[in-house]
Order: structure tokens, then C-alpha cells, then sequence
């Protein structure tokens, strides 16, 4: 029983570092990212279209 516990313990902090991890690659790659990064709404992105298109 005791190794049973162990077991699922071990696996448990195995999942949540590896979650970590994906999450700390996964901001740095989105960071890396040159495109438009629109912060907020939609309507924002869509308003900044609207402005580059009359320019």
C-alpha cells in the first residue's frame, strides 16, 4: 500500500513539473513571436486593422 502511495505521489510531482515547464517554453515562444500581438479585445486587433488599411 505504502508503495502505491509513493508511486502515485512520484507520478503526480512528475505531472506538475512537466506542466511547468510546458508553460515556462510555451511564454518564452509566444514572446519570441514577431506578429501583431493585439492586448485586450478583439475590437482592439479589428480597430488596429482598420487603422493600417486607411494609412
Amino acid at each position: 500500500m505504502e508503495k502505491a502511495k509513493k508511486r502515485v505521489r512520484i507520478c503526480l510531482i512528475c505531472v506538475v513539473m512537466l506542466a511547468i515547464v510546458v508553460g515556462i517554453l510555451y511564454y518564452y515562444h509566444d514572446l519570441g513571436e514577431s506578429g501583431v500581438q493585439a492586448e485586450g479585445t478583439l475590437i482592439s486587433s479589428a480597430y488596429t486593422a482598420w487603422g493600417n488599411l486607411w494609412q
